[in-house]
């Protein structure tokens, strides 16, 4: 089974940000505070009034388009009952960073010194290429920890926590764990195939650890497909190399980490006679109908069961702000981003500074869970590892079959 190592590239920043030049502060000599010792000497107000807080973020359209709406749902609840302690939320909307660096730290420095908005809500994207800016201004983040962005930095805030940690050295055992109460067992082949980027890389590594850690073999773990925007042309070498790569044999497990070719490579094996368990993480109503979705199981992080209570109280309010809104990942990332930010206003209290919100969050005792829908974290911890939760459904026909509910497990080291 071959390793990969792994090196993640960050956005050069021009020149060094102050936090002067994009938020409104004055020094104080300060009172004592619920959430600290000592209140912090500057009191950054910036997106503050008396009766509003201002929030903007951006999105990668293509997979993530969708948050918007989700965020706008979670939002509306809010203002409807009055706001976070007699604050309404201004939400400026979501750009498009077209999953580029540049554009994402063209976009982040806009909203923060342009906008003067408080934190960015949503992010979710690939890249976020305005990561270390919002860190080096201490600007709250709020999102989807699926990119390095979210790990490390105490201003970031991911409702899965540190996903991809760019120092792959923690991952959880939640793909294993869902997989066991999935089939009973552990006694199975795996084999991963995904994109020739650190994307493809990186995931295949984390969730190489996470099923060998629950005791299944991993057979084939290869990085070789074209990364977005290409797509193969010819699936069929993939194919058969998937095809003998347990010892000349097929797995019984085949994992895709792919973005534009998964359905065209999971019709693929279904033509060719596979009989095992194509996995994929792509939950999008989208799909349904299209060769090579049917027969799949998904496996997500956020539990997607429509049934489950909470599930149930969101979909009701994004059908008040878009009725015909179907769910996906995309939808639910981005209300409990926002549920995740309206929680955390009302942490920190009327006294709204940035530097009180970001005390009041990693200054111990803040966590963030949603029961059946999104796993417990609890910060500052999660700045530096995953939330080790995940949940499997089964695509039959134009239908999604819920069939592990959330499934917690835990985090281990990554050799």
């Amino acid at each position: 089974m071959r390793r990969y190592l792994i090196r993640i590239s960050s956005v050069a920043l021009a020149a060094a940000l102050v936090l002067s030049a994009c938020s409104e502060s004055t020094k104080d000599d300060g009172k004592g505070s619920g959430n600290g010792d000592r209140e912090p000497a500057t009191r950054t107000t910036r997106g503050v009034t008396d009766t509003s807080v201002k929030v903007g973020g951006l999105v990668y359209d293509l997979y993530f388009g969708d948050a918007r709406v989700g965020v706008q749902a979670r939002i509306k609840q809010a203002n409807d009952a009055g706001g976070v302690h007699g604050r309404r939320i201004e939400v400026v909307e979501a750009e498009n960073d077209n999953n580029d660096a540049a554009k994402g730290l063209e976009i982040t420095k806009r909203l923060v010194e342009s906008e003067k908005v408080f934190a960015l809500l949503p992010v979710n994207s690939g890249v976020f290429g305005g990561g270390d800016y919002a860190a080096q201004n201490g600007v709250p983040v709020f999102g989807w920890g699926v990119n390095p962005g979210f790990c490390d930095k105490p201003n970031a805030f991911g409702i899965t926590g540190c996903v991809t940690n760019p120092s792959l050295k923690v991952a959880s055992n939640a793909l294993g764990t869902a997989l066991e109460k999935q089939l009973g067992t552990s006694d199975k082949t795996i084999a991963f195939i995904g994109e020739d980027n650190d994307a493809g890389r990186g995931g295949i590594k984390l969730l190489t650890s996470s099923v060998e850690d629950k005791g299944f073999e991993v057979v084939m773990a290869d990085a070789s497909l074209p990364a977005p925007p290409d797509v193969p042309g010819d699936v069929s070498p993939f194919v058969t190399q998937l095809l003998k790569s347990d010892g000349g044999q097929a797995p019984d497990i085949i994992y895709l980490i792919a973005t534009l070719s998964g359905t065209k490579i999971s019709a693929a094996l279904q033509a060719a006679g596979f009989k095992g368990m194509i996995v994929t993480p792509s939950y999008s109503p989208l799909l349904l109908g299209v060769p090579g979705y049917d027969g799949t199981w998904i496996n997500t992080q956020l539990g997607m069961d429509p049934k489950v209570a909470a599930n149930a109280e969101m979909l009701k309010a994004v059908a008040a702000v878009k009725p015909d809104q179907k769910l996906n990942l995309a939808v639910a990332a981005g209300y409990w981003a926002a549920d995740m930010f309206v929680k955390a206003l009302e942490k920190t209290g009327r006294d709204l500074t940035v530097e009180r919100f970001l005390a009041a969050l990693n200054g111990g005792g803040f966590t963030y869970e949603v029961p059946g829908v999104v796993g417990r974290s609890e910060w500052p911890g999660n700045h530096e590892h995953p939330v080790p939760c995940s949940a499997m459904t089964e695509v039959r026909g134009k239908e999604f079959i819920p069939t592990v509910p959330l499934a917690c497990g835990r985090n281990i080291p990554v050799e």
